[in-house]
């Protein structure tokens, strides 16, 4: 009698750990698609966003250039604004004379 108790009680344990053990799995199945699912959201913005920094380098760049040529721009304009003044300076010696 005491080994047949002993039996049952064993089938419950271990009955009772395989129901949960089963109703654990498609909760985790469940999870693990949803994780996927936000994973393969999270890659798509991941690259999209690798393209969005791709094109803000191109315009920092672009600006960057843009601002080395205003800077030549500018002491070429000034070089020449000294070269105007220098000429004025010489046409009003040359008159005094």
């Amino acid at each position: 009698m005491r080994r047949v108790l002993l039996v049952i009680l064993s089938l419950a344990l271990v009955s009772a750990v395989l129901v949960a053990l089963v109703g654990c799995g498609a909760e985790i199945k469940a999870e693990n698609e949803k994780l996927k699912a936000e994973n393969a959201t999270l890659k798509s913005d991941n690259d999209k966003m690798q393209m969005e920094v791709q094109k803000l380098k191109g315009e920092i760049q672009k600006a960057a250039e843009k601002d080395a040529t205003i800077s030549t721009l500018s002491a070429e304009n000034e070089a020449l604004k000294k070269q105007v003044e220098d000429l004025k300076a010489q046409i009003t010696k040359k008159k005094k004379r």
